[in-house]
């Protein structure tokens, strides 16, 4: 079994260099001690769980089964996740509330595309990647991120962006999320488990800014300081 996961992860080199780049944040946040921070807690179950699911994913793929069911059910668990983290950084009850609201109604939606999308759930063979909810998903955290950034220019709160972990944090996902918008809607079409489209560079797309964004995660972990969270 070691020499087939090796097999697979040599073939593969970006997409797995994108499922163990993860450790890179996570061991960073162990050390910094940035779970002590609520945004970056909800950033830490993120990754721990996204670790887990990306090496089942990985185990599935090197034995040849079918792992797209665990890529659907983790878009609605991912997007509660980190849209979970700017409920503690917007100010205006408001905007809570609208967060809140959209975390349920993109579930509710998630489920309806999972269904839509899959005809016959109980055929793990023919399983396919959601058509809208990876692009919606998209689109929501963009905006919440360009909202939040709106409000820290207008704050002026915050002296220097580039030591501000969060800062670090909202770049990566709009890294990861702007790229994501344009591939996702072929997903659908191209990932199958028979007779699947290769899609040229663009297949290799989303693990490298999902690299990327790891990188950015860990420069933002890195700044942060437990003794900086005590004195807020």
């Amino acid at each position: 079994m070691f020499d087939t996961y090796i097999a697979y992860i040599t073939k593969n080199s970006i997409f797995s260099i994108a499922v163990f780049i993860t450790v890179l944040p996570i061991a960073l946040t162990i050390i910094r001690k940035a779970f002590l921070d609520q945004s970056l807690r909800l950033l830490f179950c993120y990754l721990i769980i996204k670790l887990a699911i990306d090496l089942v994913m990985l185990h599935y793929a090197s034995v040849r089964l079918n792992n797209l069911m665990f890529y659907n059910l983790s878009i609605p668990l991912f997007y509660a996740l980190l849209s979970g983290m700017f409920y503690f950084k917007f100010t205006a009850r408001r905007q809570k509330n609208l967060l809140i609201a959209s975390i349920v109604g993109f579930c509710l939606f998630s489920g309806w595309d999972i269904v839509n999308s899959n005809l016959n759930l109980r055929d793990m063979n023919e399983h396919r990647i959601v058509v809208y909810a990876k692009t919606v998903e998209g689109i929501l955290m963009i905006a919440l991120i360009l909202l939040y950034f709106y409000e820290i220019i207008k704050s002026l709160q915050i002296p220097n962006l580039l030591t501000f972990p969060f800062f670090w944090v909202c770049s990566g996902l709009l890294l990861y999320y702007s790229s994501l918008i344009f591939v996702a809607p072929v997903l659908h079409y191209a990932y199958t488990w028979k007779n699947p489209q290769a899609l040229g560079m663009a297949e290799y797309i989303p693990s490298i800014f999902e690299i990327i964004c790891a990188l950015l995660f860990s420069v933002g972990i890195y700044h942060y300081s437990p003794k900086d969270y005590a004195k807020q």
